[in-house]
């Protein structure tokens, strides 16, 4: 079984990373055991099953890539299957991504030093297409994500594809074309929203007919994907940033709309508590410029760990470098 090579910039932690994709016990196509990572991908039509693990050392890392089933060697149409295969795990976790920057950004900053010291070489995790990121993101609208995440599961097993291996069934991301096809009360009777349903028909359309173009946008600006996506029915700015983070893996957007996000910075850097969202990303440019991407993923990262948390408990932590935060009252 041919097995690839590829480098990645380090730090570079492969396990958070790969972890990060899951974001609940819900999810069914990025799989990850603690060791290895797979996917189910469409690629040049073809069905193959990614399987990536860690190898190398920490100060150079790679990843071990195969294909399940096998290409064969020597054939073309192997080799180009091989070379996309190799392109989706470098999009995946953004293995080109040089996180020493990100470390100099933060380092005089309270909150966000002590999450890059716990979370250290966390990348980029993106997805493999912006129709899947842009769905995500729509589902994920308004509601918890551990909702969002069990609507994508039951779209997932409607729609996508599957291949059975060593008795165990993997499943694909739907493709565009079998989303285009279907009626909105197919996506209602698994219990998505009306407004939610037309949006991703709309947007499944707009991807097999071309308007929507993801190589086209990659050579764009930001707010220049910004307004051709907010274009789309039930896609907003927020919908948006998710997808030039989580697929275009730009790493100076900020999210001022997501409600976590918000309310770590109104907890933590509660010199902008109840700012409107230009303010807070004006403040997210000032303190993480071209990072900015980066303190989002670790904000969550850190919710998700328990380094960092919500809860209502005072705590007042300067937006100027270098102070400390200081502990709230009674512990």
């Amino acid at each position: 079984m041919t097995e690839l090579m590829i480098h990645a910039r380090a730090p570079f932690d492969f396990a958070a990373t790969a972890k990060f994709l899951r974001f609940t016990e819900a999810e069914t196509i990025d799989l990850f055991d603690g060791n290895v990572y797979r996917r189910l991908c469409h690629i040049n039509n073809h069905l193959r099953l990614i399987s990536v693990k860690a190898c190398g050392t920490r100060a150079r890392p790679a990843l071990a890539v195969r294909l399940i089933p096998a290409a064969t060697d020597g054939d073309a149409e192997s080799s180009l299957i091989l070379d996309a295969a190799v392109g989706i795990v470098q999009r995946v976790f953004s293995v080109d991504h040089h996180l020493k920057g990100f470390q100099a950004q933060v380092a005089a900053d309270p909150v966000l030093s002590k999450l890059e010291t716990a979370h250290r070489g966390l990348h980029l995790p993106r997805w493999p297409s912006l129709f899947e990121t842009l769905v995500i993101s729509i589902l994920s609208q308004q509601i918890s994500t551990v909702v969002a995440m069990t609507l994508k599961r039951r779209v997932v097993e409607s729609f996508g594809e599957r291949l059975e291996l060593d008795g165990q069934t993997f499943f694909a991301f739907p493709r565009p074309g079998a989303l285009a096809n279907t009626d909105a009360e197919n996506l209602r009777a698994l219990g998505i929203s009306r407004a939610k349903a037309a949006s991703i028909i709309e947007l499944a359309r707009a991807t097999v007919n071309g308007s929507i173009n993801a190589d086209k946008l990659a050579g764009e600006d930001n707010e220049t994907v910004i307004r051709t996506l907010s274009d789309l029915r039930g896609v907003g700015r927020w919908t948006a940033e998710w997808a030039l983070m989580l697929y275009f893996g730009r790493t100076d957007v900020f999210p001022a709309g997501d409600l976590a996000v918000r309310g770590v910075l109104a907890k933590y850097y509660d010199a902008v508590a109840n700012s409107r969202e230009r303010d807070l990303r004006e403040f997210a440019q000032k303190r993480w410029g071209q990072w900015a991407s980066y303190a989002t993923i670790y904000i969550l990262a850190g919710l998700r760990a328990g380094t960092i948390n919500l809860r209502s408990e005072r705590v007042v932590s300067s937006t100027a470098a270098g102070s400390s935060p200081r502990r709230s009252a009674g512990k």
